[in-house]
């Protein structure tokens, strides 16, 4: 029998200040701050300056639940929600001999001092339509700036990409 699968409602992150004994042992954890929200546990580590980034924030991400996570606007929202929005970090897929890959565990690195990716896109669009048959969850708490199919449809970058004549629909 297949389990169902059940997401509890999001809740704000609290600051952990108590572990159990073997956690205590670990002396990493003097180094992190932790926070704990309804769905995941996060630590937070500062990194020293590296130039041309800046200090880094090291953002150890997990489950409560203990599965497996990839889900891109919980992730987003994390680092929103702990660091800030105006804030940009990557996610490593490392050369393998640099891997560790032990837990169910992911990791963000944020440029803490507001160091820029020189790659990414320069505007911002949020739509929950679906085209080309890809399929896109509703979001959770609706943005601001959400866009309608109608907008989303008549954007620059759809109609590149589509290859789309907007006089010609």
């Amino acid at each position: 029998m297949k389990r169902k699968k059940t997401t509890l409602p999001w809740t704000p992150f609290e600051q952990a200040t108590n572990f159990s004994l073997r956690d205590q042992r670990i002396p990493v954890l003097q180094q992190e701050l932790v926070f704990i929200n309804s769905r995941y546990q996060v630590h937070i580590r500062i990194t020293p300056a590296v130039d041309p980034f800046g200090r880094i924030l090291w953002l150890s991400i997990k489950r409560r639940d203990k599965r497996s996570l990839h889900d891109w606007r919980d992730i987003q929202r994390i680092k929103n929600e702990l660091v800030g929005p105006e804030f940009e970090a990557v996610e490593i897929y490392p050369a393998e001999s640099r891997l560790h890959d032990t837990a169910n565990q992911y990791h963000l690195w944020v440029f803490a001092d507001g160091y820029k990716l020189p790659i990414g896109f320069a505007d911002r669009y949020v739509s929950e339509v679906m085209s080309h048959g890809s399929v896109q969850r509703p979001f959770e708490d609706k943005p601001k700036d959400l866009l309608t199919k109608e907008q989303f449809e008549n954007l620059d970058i759809y109609v590149k990409f589509v290859g789309k004549d907007k006089d010609k629909g």
